[in-house]
């Protein structure tokens, strides 16, 4: 345990996660219903999928609780990355949240930062972190840095495309296959030969990747030509409980004229899911003609990714012109 003490706190500890899902599934739903943008509902069963990553445990994931109710929470999840020529191991920071009552008590500030304290003296390389633009958390993370004399660099913004989808009757539709698995790995770690930082998969990881709560997964092969698209559906937090579908790896692999029906093929998965809006992530590196070609619009929001790199002390990482790993 870490001791703590903020102005008018009395003491507390950070504790590592106790695995009280239902509970940050609770605190989350009342924090984030104050932000400008509609927040989406983290459900005791997503948070619990989140953790059943290779390599995701508890002691990533410090909490602070009073008595038996959490007041404020992050979480690291491990990923592998190849950066310019060398594979690293770093934490994917998300999920924090701080109970209404003790925002602006310093309680976010505590366990990110003891959060990253541990992910050093863990081994880990880096992390990577998301903020929303126009959020507090923005200057947050590169204050913090800086007193921890850490390079945290603004490497990219993100932007998106969404898509409303039309119900209409489907199919049942199947699980994820092992050929989807090993298709996830031979195109996924491809990405690495042209994109500057890119997830590294191993089968484990693929695996949970196309059976994760929600998991919703696409592939199409014409004779020697092959792609996929990954995603998961997940509710908005508004009156409606809308799902949506968060789309992920978009591996178009060698495919040409199929990639329009690759993402019809995802989005009709989806609809029969109950999906009523899609959402795609664009990162850089790969191409969204496709996607626009199928009714999917730009987006306003924007989300900015700042990238740490502490196992090379002194090296600018500067801004990138892709990257390929789940945003959050």
């Amino acid at each position: 345990f870490t001791m703590l003490k903020t102005e008018n706190t009395s003491n507390r500890l950070i504790e590592d996660f106790r695995g009280d899902f239902k509970k940050i599934a609770f605190l989350m739903k009342e924090s984030w219903s104050e932000n400008k943008i509609q927040p989406l509902l983290y459900t005791k069963e997503f948070l619990e999928s989140c953790f059943e990553y290779p390599g995701a445990n508890f002691t990533l994931a410090p909490t602070i609780y009073h008595k038996n109710t959490p007041k404020a929470f992050v979480a690291g999840f491990p990923r592998r990355v190849r950066y310019r020529e060398r594979e690293l191991n770093i934490l994917l920071i998300t999920f924090l949240t701080v109970a209404p009552e003790y925002k602006k008590t310093g309680y976010g500030i505590i366990v990110w930062s003891d959060l990253v304290r541990r992910a050093r003296e863990a081994g880990f390389d880096g992390m990577m972190n998301y903020c929303v633009d126009g959020e507090a958390m923005n200057s947050m993370i590169m204050g913090c840095c800086n007193r921890m004399n850490l390079a945290a660099e603004h490497v990219y913004s993100v932007r998106y495309l969404t898509s409303l989808l039309l119900p209409r009757p489907q199919k049942d539709t199947e699980g994820a296959t092992s050929l989807d698995i090993d298709a996830l790995m031979r195109i996924g770690n491809s990405i690495a030969n042209h994109s500057p930082l890119a997830r590294v998969w191993n089968r484990n990881q693929a695996e949970w990747q196309c059976k994760r709560s929600g998991a919703i997964v696409a592939r199409i092969r014409t004779g020697s030509r092959e792609g996929m698209i990954t995603g998961y559906i997940m509710r908005v937090a508004d009156d409606n409980r809308t799902k949506c579908l968060f789309i992920e790896d978009i591996l178009w692999g060698n495919l040409k004229e199929e990639r329009e029906t690759l993402v019809k093929a995802l989005t009709a998965k989806a609809v029969a899911a109950g999906a009523q809006l899609a959402v795609a992530p664009m990162l850089g590196y790969a191409d969204m003609e496709p996607f626009k070609r199928t009714r999917f619009r730009p987006s306003q929001k924007v989300l900015h990714a700042y990238f740490t790199n502490w196992s090379a002390a002194n090296t600018a990482v500067g801004p990138l012109s892709s990257f390929y790993l789940d945003v959050y």
